[in-house]
């Protein structure tokens, strides 16, 4: 357990260990030691100082053999001589047996030898003399082999064994008899001396050689190794992005190839590493910062205005009419129209910037996406700064773009978030300037917003409002109301339109004006329009099956006309309900007509050939082209509600309600005027030519069971009549 304790806090080991002396702590000398142990020059140096102390032991045991077989080879030839003049000298002494002579004379010869003793043989193998330097030995000398093995061969015998030498001599007389032998046992002590002698002067070589070729090896493998070095700090460099460096190296061996490949390495990995930066920061279509860099710099800048209580402020900014020009000139032209706002706002905010002296910390204008655009002011004084550097924005957007050849208008939307007040971090700001400019959105566009906290409740609401409707389609909330139509001589029911109403559980009915908006901005009005022409059609061939044919009509939205398969899923309907085409009407908006002629037409005629009826929803609102209404397979016009309520107070309505009829009359075509609410109206119209007319004199929009009594009560009225 204690141990365990240790290893957690770090162990006993861990504790820094403290120069006894001065008291510091000796971990970083320890460490700078380490470091110089580990390095390559330590390592070589080592290496070479343990070449040359191999060497030098291999030399001098080698010279040591030598010096060792020399030595022994001249001691013994001196031993011999010696010996042999000894045996000259004594030879008529030994003749005669003179063993008193000899005696004494071996006496003062051994007496010369630092070690060894010395005897005489005569060829009788008597013992004439004998000398020791040491104690008298009691060894049998009439047996020793060396010397008998010289008597009887009458030659010179010797033997080494290490460093004792044994040599056997015969002795002649002047007539060349033999008489005896002289035998001789020495410790070669000058061959230790000399062996000993010459291992001090190796050594002192061994370390001369060290003490001078160690430190010029040390700088020699130094300089070898500076390539080396430098290619390290280069690597090291590397691992910190600083990519933008060359190494310099002319050594002419691998190390400058190895040095030219981190070049070219050093060259790739800077210009990969750029081009990621550039798609990683750079919007690749206008070069302005993108989403990650503006989120990145914003919350430097916030971090900033916290610590030094200043102010800035987010602008989002979205592109009136864009979408509508993009579809006209094609995606290549979009772009180039999108570098030219890029560069008009770069110069507004540049132009600000230097009439504000904020040239230290500039604005930064980036691209979020599409036609989305943020201007990022860093430093503001107050909000009236910001608001004018919004209106020029606005003001330069609205001057024309010379796009191939075409000026082309647009407009910007754009809001405001202040910080810190309206959000001290990036996303937040975005948030908030977002809902800002869907404020000013709403309201028309090409203008400026501040953000206010009650956007934040509203942008909630409307959340709640998109995730109740889409409850509501799942639940069966939403129901179908019919608002009559009638014809202008009789005012008998000549159909009905289909309207959408949402049965809250808990607001009540609701009109679509409650939740169209809602449903297409979160994308279920293809869903609730596709909802809608099935339950409308259900209902009318239910009204078929009581004997009443009227045919309904249906309105189509935009994303729901626009949907691949539009024309298969209307015949599905008609097939599913039971109900012959020529009872069905579609309504399409004047703006929808005239988006795409061409789809249009295409789209509309197959369904026209079975018999279904189209309408132009809202005529007079939009701007149709002359051209294609003459060639639009469209069977009704439908007036809009806002000219027939002005027509009788204003000329101007009126005129363009008789236009509408009398350009209906001459394409052949039926009229519906929509908002009948006044028998003046209803007078004017029938003046004027009117087909068929809704609205609340008549009725207003009801559910299929009271739209059915609608028609019977007429029916019976009319009866009577």
């Amino acid at each position: 357990m204690i141990n365990d304790h240790y290893r957690q806090f770090g162990g006993m080991n861990e504790v820094p260990k403290k120069d006894p002396y001065s008291g510091e702590d000796m971990a970083p000398i320890r460490n700078a030691a380490a470091r110089i142990m580990r390095s390559l020059v330590m390592k070589f140096t080592l290496l070479t100082g343990a070449l040359i102390f191999a060497t030098t032991i291999m030399l001098m045991t080698l010279e040591g053999f030598s010096v060792q077989r020399e030595t022994r080879n001249l001691l013994v030839d001196r031993s011999v001589a010696t010996l042999e003049a000894v045996a000259t000298r004594l030879s008529s002494n030994i003749a005669t047996s003179d063993v008193e002579f000899v005696d004494g004379y071996l006496d003062e010869l051994v007496s010369t030898m630092e070690h060894g003793e010395l005897y005489v043989l005569n060829n009788r193998r008597e013992v004439l003399g004998e000398a020791y330097h040491d104690a008298r030995t009691t060894l049998d000398r009439t047996t020793d082999a060396l010397a008998i093995m010289a008597l009887g061969a009458g030659d010179l015998r010797h033997s080494v064994d290490g460093t004792t030498v044994e040599i056997a001599v015969p002795v002649y007389t002047q007539n060349r008899r033999l008489v005896g032998v002289i035998y001789a046992r020495q410790n070669l002590v000058q061959l230790t001396q000399t062996l000993s002698s010459m291992i001090k002067r190796q050594a002192l070589i061994a370390l001369f050689a060290l003490g001078v070729f160690l430190p010029l090896a040390a700088l020699i493998v130094r300089r070898a190794l500076q390539p080396v070095r430098e290619l390290t700090s280069a690597a090291r460099l590397a691992s910190s992005k600083n990519l933008d460096m060359r190494i310099n190296i002319k050594s002419g061996d691998e190390l400058e190839v190895l040095a030219n490949a981190f070049n070219r390495m050093f060259a790739r990995l800077d210009g990969n590493l750029k081009r990621i930066h550039r798609l990683a920061y750079v919007d690749l279509v206008t070069e302005l910062p993108n989403r990650e860099r503006f989120r990145k710099e914003a919350e430097r800048v916030t971090r900033q205005a916290l610590d030094e209580n200043g102010e800035g402020a987010v602008l989002f900014l979205d592109l009136d009419r864009f979408k509508r020009v993009n579809d006209s000139l094609g995606i290549g032209e979009g772009d180039r129209l999108l570098e030219m706002v890029a560069r008009r706002l770069s110069e507004v905010a540049r132009g600000c910037d230097l009439a504000n002296d904020r040239v230290t910390d500039p604005s930064l204008v980036a691209r979020l996406g599409g036609d989305e655009f943020t201007v990022l002011l860093p430093k503001i004084d107050g909000e009236s700064d910001a608001a004018r550097v919004a209106k020029k924005l606005v003001d330069a957007i609205k001057l024309p773009f010379e796009i191939s050849g075409h000026q082309v208008h647009l407009g910007v939307s754009i809001g405001i978030a202040v910080f810190p007040q309206d959000g001290a971090d990036p996303e937040t700001l975005l948030r908030h300037a977002d809902l800002a400019m869907a404020h000013v959105k709403r309201a028309g566009g090409s203008s400026a917003h501040f953000f206010e906290p009650a956007m934040n409740h509203s942008a909630f609401e409307r959340l709640v409002l998109e995730n109740e409707l889409r409850d509501a389609v799942l639940k069966d909330q939403l129901v179908v109301y019919y608002q009559p139509k009638v014809t202008m001589d009789d005012s008998t029911v000549a159909g009905a339109e289909a309207l959408v109403r949402w049965q809250h559980p808990t607001a009540g009915l609701l009109a679509p004006g409650a939740f169209i908006t809602a449903a297409e901005e979160c994308g279920l009005i293809v869903e609730m329009g596709d909802w809608v022409l099935r339950a409308a059609c259900k209902e009318a061939a239910r009204w078929r099956s009581l004997g009443k044919e009227y045919p309904v009509a249906v309105n189509v939205s935009a994303m729901q006309f626009e949907r691949e398969g539009f024309a298969a899923s209307v015949l599905d309907a008609l097939e599913d309900a039971g109900l012959p085409p020529h009872l069905l009407e579609l309504e399409l908006t004047e703006s929808i007509a005239m988006k795409d002629p061409e789809r249009v037409i295409s789209q509309v005629q197959p369904l026209r050939d079975r018999g279904v009826s189209f309408a132009i929803d809202d005529f007079g609102t939009g701007h149709s082209s002359l051209a294609y209404l003459t060639r639009m397979p469209f069977d009704v016009f439908k007036i809009d509600q806002s000219f027939v309520r002005d027509m009788t107070t204003d000329p101007h309505a009126r005129i363009v309600v008789e236009t509408i009829l009398a350009m209906a009359e001459s394409l052949k075509l039926k009229t519906v005027a929509e908002g009948v609410e006044t028998a003046e109206q209803m007078t004017l119209l029938r003046a004027q030519g009117a087909t068929l007319a809704q609205g609340f004199y008549f009725g207003r929009p009801m559910s299929a069971s009271d739209f059915v009594e609608y028609t019977e009560r007429s029916d019976r009225d009319r009866a009577a009549g």
